[in-house]
């Protein structure tokens, strides 16, 4: 018996060559995947591979430094993948370059320039560049490839201009643009995002100061601002009569958050990612923002105050004012360290959302008390209520529109007079009552 089952270990397992046996048109978008470089390494598998890189629709010279300094190597890559193609080959949908802020004194702009002309004849649909320096040639060159309809571009430079009035006219099949700006004169963003008539996706990477982001077709915006240590001031206007989703992530130490304000009356749904909190004046920012952002259905909120903060502090509301009114709220996703002040703050929150359905409260630790002794556990513990699994971690609470869920009436009911309850209920009743009305 022994000898049956030692022999049926040892027995060699046939190996299957399951690459081969995929369909010729997906192993082409597998390799669309790949920098060139690799996807061209592939012709040496087998015949059948020997040709397939050519008519991958995506090109990718993302070099490094380092190789880039190989100047003869990218120029002759790049002859091999882009400029070796022809209108009748395959369709070229996607380039990716890699442009360091100093060029190799053999690869002039002007060689940059002819590659991003030669995809323009191919009918280049989405370009991404890496590494953008100060080659004013190179974005005229972007700007004239009409064909686009995606483009992210980085723009370190604080002098570079923009093509001049009238150049981002042409690309009018643009839908989605990503910029990450240095600072950069907000009459230029704004003189370009106007002559871009059928943009609907944006995403912007700023540091904070004074800008003002306008366009009369963007639904969503995406919006990465860069938080500095001397820019108290910093104001940020939006002004999007077309959103319908904003997402908002802050970077750096969160001592002096942008004033956000403007005109979003479309807005649906709004993800605020903020970290790093301080407690000089943050929560009046934040409050502020929230009333900019009032008359969302979705909010997702994702706080963090910075880890060398002692004493916990309320980073949603101005202390003495009340929570700004959410009358279309339909769903929240809060994660945060629900310590005191910021477990009443966001009950005073659901308080002023009568249409609520769910609600789902995280609770996030708030960093290491070993590190700070005058940092005491007990102030930043959980005062959301014992869950099913017998933690204070989460809180869910869902079909909130049925008013079938006494839990969630509980947690309402914590740290309020029995008046502001009654109110809280008859508020809530009366918005549901006032909707069923409306459905007949």
């Amino acid at each position: 018996m022994e000898t049956s089952q030692t022999h049926t270990k040892c027995k060699p397992q046939i190996k299957t060559d399951r690459l081969s046996s995929l369909h010729e048109s997906l192993l082409i978008v597998i390799l669309s995947f790949l920098p060139s470089r690799y996807a061209v390494r592939t012709s040496v598998l087998s015949r059948r591979f020997q040709h397939l890189w050519k008519a991958s629709p995506s090109v990718n010279l993302s070099f490094s430094k380092a190789t880039f300094k190989e100047s003869t190597s990218y120029v002759a890559m790049a002859n091999s993948v882009l400029l070796s193609r022809q209108p009748s080959d395959p369709p070229l949908l996607r380039l990716h370059l890699f442009v360091p802020s100093q060029l190799p004194h053999d690869i002039p702009p002007e060689f940059i320039s002819s590659l991003l002309a030669h995809a323009h004849s191919l009918g280049l649909r989405h370009l991404t560049l890496d590494g953008y320096g100060d080659h004013e040639l190179i974005l005229h060159s972007v700007f004239s490839v009409t064909s686009l309809q995606s483009l992210s571009l980085p723009i370190n430079s604080c002098e570079l201009i923009f093509p001049s009035e009238g150049t981002a006219t042409t690309l009018t099949r643009l839908k989605s643009l990503s910029l990450d700006l240095n600072p950069v004169k907000s009459a230029q963003v704004e003189r370009l995002l106007s002559e871009l008539c059928c943009l609907e996706h944006l995403q912007l990477s700023i540091v904070a100061g004074m800008l003002t982001v306008s366009s009369s077709t963007v639904k969503k915006l995406e919006l990465l601002i860069i938080i500095t240590m001397d820019d108290p001031g910093s104001v940020l206007r939006l002004c999007m009569p077309s959103l319908e989703f904003l997402y908002l992530e802050s970077r750096g130490t969160s001592q002096h958050l942008p004033h956000i304000h403007g005109d979003i009356p479309l807005l649906r749904k709004s993800v605020i990612t903020l970290r790093n909190l301080r407690s000089n004046n943050v929560n009046a920012a934040i409050a502020q923002f929230l009333k900019f952002i009032s008359h969302a259905e979705e909010l997702s909120l994702d706080l963090k105050e910075h880890w060398f903060e002692d004493y916990p502090f309320d980073i949603l509301l101005e202390s003495g004012k009340e929570a700004p009114v959410f009358p279309n709220l339909k769903h929240l996703n809060a994660r945060m360290c629900f310590h005191e002040h910021n477990f009443k703050a966001v009950i005073s929150l659901l308080r002023q959302s009568p249409d609520l359905q769910s609600v789902k409260l995280v609770h996030k630790a708030a960093g290491d008390f070993n590190r700070w002794p005058k940092k005491r556990r007990k102030d930043w513990r959980s005062k959301l209520p014992r869950n099913a699994d017998g933690n204070y971690q989460y809180a869910y609470f869902t079909n909130l529109h049925l008013m079938e869920n006494n839990g969630f009436m509980k947690l309402l009911s914590k740290n309020s007079t029995p008046l502001e309850l009654k109110a809280c209920k008859a508020v809530t009743r009366t918005s549901r009552t006032a909707k069923l009305i409306s459905g007949f």
